[in-house]
């Protein structure tokens, strides 16, 4: 078990506390010359940092230096559930009012205003779809209300009980409860086991609104605030200007200091504990070293120490990732890491997952590996790949700089003031890197490595589907120190030789060669019959997806083949080439950027990959070579074996593992391709057949390519012409399948699907059937009828009842089987809830379908997918996805991509009424709920 390493909160940040300089001031790194920092009179800092990317919005964060770590006893889950407050009515936004003001605006509830809480701290954050002053001063407005101005109503909060224990509800799981057991045993003396910020059932009902008042005097103060602005702003001193107008006047309250966190308990030596969930898929392993964290500032020096230890990491973890694949492996999977958080405690640990009857020698790999490489360190070739494989990632940060999403780089900027980091640029980072590289040796990471492994105490986790008579503690000691007695031999120098698939023939001539010129996609065919589909963008600079659509995926699926799809998808790439395992080419390729993923569509197998302009032909070369000699590796089905039972104890015992086995069969008619079979018959399962099944697709069938990204079209097709261009001739055109793309929806009715845990957590589903995409009007009218019933859903089930945290409503279309399609509305709940819940859903349907749509609803629901359609545009995976992806067998894409943003302009309220009325009736409805049942 890792138990700090996943957040056991809300989110996981690393966090500091608040702090009045910025961090660059003490140090000899550069900040990032774009951004500007500021601090008002009373405390509050900012950071404005220009963004062009998407141009004409802005993403603006509040970052309050406060979580569940400030609560006290009587208080557990207040900060997440002050959170929560500052949605329900404030200075200037009464209660019931503000997510439909922003609704307006066009921000989606969730999508553009949101929220988190974690140990400590809470963000409150804004997605703006212009960066207009008005609409700026709105957001900051709304978060100067968040500070000093939450109403915190005796009634709003009553309401809001149900959903933050709904809340509480979704998180719990197996995982979840493993985790809390690994926090109780690594820290005992600290406060973060009684302080996870999602709080206790007793407080959260209890709480009274004096001890919310008490709490948001106390800590939510303008010297914890930051508020972060990224964005195409072309006046920085304007935004600032805002900033000051509506928070000079913030005043301090409180000068309250953090709590002491606890201690980090040394002096335990050696120590074992067993954490027991029969429920779990396997059993989770772990041994770790905490100490109290060091919390260096943050200088070049320092940063170089810690990628010195991270490399060290890495070089394990190659090691592990071979491991896994062996015959006769006790491991499911390992890692190895290092790292501090909260400034509170440093953690050394490795972990591990396993089949629980291979828990000792889980146990017993991980100590032996830890010790051989404290005792005999790295090789030059895992050496040469941990900084290869490094340096690839940071070169393609400093490439993609330009081109960076404010969304992601204002949180981003969110997590750095958190820990108290210097904001630097990609382009400085990477020419640090550079300079650090040049001049580290191995051996520095090896003593590094041993350095964080000397200590006496040692915590060995183990939790999960395990139970042990007597002693278990002793026995998981035993264990250890039996490996410990054990010597271990220095690890193997292994030799790769040079990649075998590089010439495939001579390349055919392009035979065809158009541009749809208001699109800018260029399209070509090969004499081969390999057709190309290119489009390039700015949107990722440095960056090329490559898609590659062969055969007829689902389509083809042999009948009495059951669970070959989750099987062929699972060890494909695993099985690696004929000529190279999945690791030699991890090695093979450790100094160029290229991915590999394969998968099985609907109506064709994918293989993909992203890349940069200079690294396209190399990973071109890869994914043809995949195509014309894949491994089928015997070492890919024995980590599959390994998997199916954790896999079918996940599908059977968890509300999650349901939905995705029986109720997405269920809402398919028991269609063989969806769902899993009985475990029996996924035991039978094997390569040779994948191989069969794969053959024509891979050797005869339809193919196409499409490109997007940082791209020259000619560059691409000269690339391609090396590689699938040379290939032996392909099908002009595909199958009809016509039989084959006929999936009936169920009859309306209600169905049960009833499952044994100790989570008791159920879902209540609707599925109303409509009809495929191919009627793309349709569609995205459905898809507006969606927003329009998700947000009455939020009303209702949400806000005047305060049932449940997440009610989701959404429309599925399909574009390959023929006629099928869904609304669908989806309620987690406690179980006693599901059936009230479900007519609830059911009658508010009923409603929609039968009565009027207000002119207010229309336009909160249009707004905000005008701005995710606009943003949708600017993100190449729309255009991989969506648009570029098989356009030649499907011109309509192309099409639909010219009328995207004017037919959704121009959809009018009376065509989703008129759908509503068709599709949403009581009697259409498909009922599904998703009932635990304890053992």
């Amino acid at each position: 078990m890792k138990p700090l390493f996943r957040a056991a909160s809300l989110c996981l940040v690393f966090l500091s506390s608040a702090r009045a300089d910025w961090p660059q001031a003490t140090s000899d790194l550069k900040a990032d010359p774009k951004a500007t920092f500021g601090q008002l009179e009373n405390g509050l800092r900012y950071i404005i940092l220009p963004n062009e990317e998407p141009p004409g919005r802005a993403s603006i964060r509040f970052y309050m230096d406060v979580g569940s770590l400030m609560e006290e006893d009587d208080q557990q889950g207040m900060a997440h559930y002050l959170e929560h407050m500052a949605f329900n009515g404030s200075r200037h936004f009464p209660g019931g009012e503000m997510v439909e003001y922003f609704q307006r605006l066009g921000m989606g509830f969730g999508a553009d205003t949101n929220a988190h809480t974690s140990f400590k701290e809470t963000v409150y954050m804004l997605e703006l779809p212009k960066i207009e002053i008005d609409m700026l001063n709105e957001g900051l407005k709304l978060f100067r209300d968040d500070l000093d101005g939450m109403a915190l109503g005796e009634k709003e909060i009553d309401k809001e009980r149900g959903i933050i224990l709904s809340e509480k509800l979704s998180r719990d799981s197996i995982e979840y409860r493993t985790q809390i057991a690994g926090y109780e045993f690594a820290l005992p003396d600290s406060l973060l086991p009684k302080r996870l910020p999602i709080g206790i059932e007793k407080t959260i009902k209890t709480m009274q609104r004096q001890r919310f008042v008490d709490f948001y005097s106390k800590w939510y103060t303008p010297k914890r605030a930051t508020v972060v602005a990224v964005g195409d702003f072309k006046d920085v001193p304007a935004v600032k200007a805002a900033i000051e107008k509506n928070f000079a006047d913030a005043k301090s309250s409180s000068t309250a200091e953090d709590p002491t966190f606890g201690k980090i308990t040394a002096g335990r030596g050696l120590m074992g504990k067993l954490h027991t969930e029969m429920e779990a898929k396997a059993v989770d392993l772990s041994i770790e070293i905490p100490r109290p964290a060091k919390n260096k500032p943050d200088t070049s020096a320092n940063r170089r120490e810690k990628m010195v230890r991270d490399l060290a990491d890495a070089m394990l973890n190659q090691r592990f990732s071979t491991l896994a694949k062996e015959e006769n492996t006790p491991i499911l999977g390992a890692e190895s890491y290092c790292y501090e958080y909260l400034e509170f405690v440093e953690i050394t640990g490795a972990m591990a997952q396993c089949p629980p009857d291979q828990w000792k020698r889980g146990v017993t790999l991980l100590e032996t590996e830890i010790r051989r490489a404290v005792e005999h360190g790295f090789t030059d070739a895992e050496f040469e790949e941990a900084k290869s494989s490094l340096l690839k990632a940071i070169e393609l940060r400093a490439a993609q700089a330009d081109s960076r999403k404010s969304r992601d780089l204002a949180s981003a900027l969110v997590t750095l003031v958190a820990s108290n980091k210097v904001i630097t640029h990609p382009t400085d980072d990477l020419e640090r890197v550079k300079a650090a590289l040049a001049n580290l040796t191995k051996e520095e990471c090896h003593k590094a490595f041993v350095e964080t492994w000397k200590s006496e105490d040692i915590q060995v986790f183990v939790g999960g589907k395990l139970k042990l008579e007597g002693d278990s503690s002793q026995q998981i000691v035993d264990v250890y120190k039996e490996s410990a007695k054990k010597p271990v031999e220095a690890p193997k120098k292994e030799e790769t030789a040079a990649f075998a698939y590089t010439n495939f023939g001579e390349a055919s001539k392009i035979t065809n060669q158009s541009v749809v010129s208001d699109l800018e996609i260029t399209q070509a065919t090969f004499a081969n019959n390999v057709r190309v589909n290119i489009k390039p963008t700015p949107f990722e600079k440095g960056t090329v997806r490559v898609t590659i659509g062969f055969g007829g995926g689902k389509l083809t699926t042999p009948k009495d083949k059951a669970g070959i799809i989750p099987f062929a998808q699972s060890t494909f790439i695993l099985g690696g080439l004929k000529d190279h395992s999945a690791d030699d080419l991890r090695r093979l390729f450790a100094s160029k950027t290229v991915a590999m993923d394969f998968n099985v569509g609907d109506e064709s197998f994918t293989l993909s990959g992203r890349t940069t302009p200079a690294d396209l032909e190399a990973q071109l070369q890869l994914l043809t070579a995949f195509l014309t000699a894949p491994g089928y590796r015997e070492e890919a089905e024995r980590q599959f074996r390994q998997n199916i039972e954790p896999m079918y104890i996940q599908l059977a015992h968890t509300a999650e593992g349901i939905m995705g086995d029986k109720v997405v069969s269920h809402i398919h008619s028991g269609d063989y391709r969806f769902g899993f079979p009985a475990q029996a018959e996924m035991e039978k399962r094997n390569l040779k057949e994948v191989a069969e099944w794969l053959k024509p697709a891979l050797t005869e069938d339809y193919i196409e390519v499409s490109i997007v990204g940082d791209v020259e079209p000619k560059a691409a097709l000269d690339a391609i012409g090396k590689t699938l261009g040379a290939l032996p001739k392909r099908a002009a055109e595909k199958p009809k399948y016509t039989a084959e793309r006929n999936v009936p929806f169920p009859s309306p009715g209600s169905t049960d699907f009833k499952f044994e845990t100790e989570i008791p957590k159920a879902i209540a589903c609707l599925y109303w059937p409509t009809g495929d995409m191919l009627d793309i009007k349709r569609t995205r009218r459905l898809n507006l009828l969606s927003a329009v019933l998700d947000d009455r859903l939020r009303i209702k089930v949400r806000e005047e009842l305060g049932e449940t945290y997440s009610p989701a409503c959404y429309h599925v279309a399909s574009d390959t089987f023929t006629g099928y399609g869904y609304v669908t509305a989806m309620i987690e709940c406690k179980p006693e809830q599901a059936a009230s819940l479900s007519e609830l859903v059911t009658k508010i349907a009923n409603d929609l379908s039968t009565g009027e749509i207000t002119d207010d609803e229309f336009e909160r629901a249009q707004k905000p997918i005008m701005t995710q359609v606009e943003q949708m545009r600017r993100d190449n995976r729309y255009w991989a996805q969506n648009v570029v992806r098989n356009a030649q067998e499907h011109p309509e894409r192309i099409e639909w991509s010219k009328n995207l943003l004017t037919d959704f302009s121009g959809i009018k309220k009376e065509d989703i009424s008129k759908l509503a009325q068709q599709f949403l009736g009581k009697g259409r409805a498909v009922n599904v709920v998703v009932m635990p049942e304890k053992k």
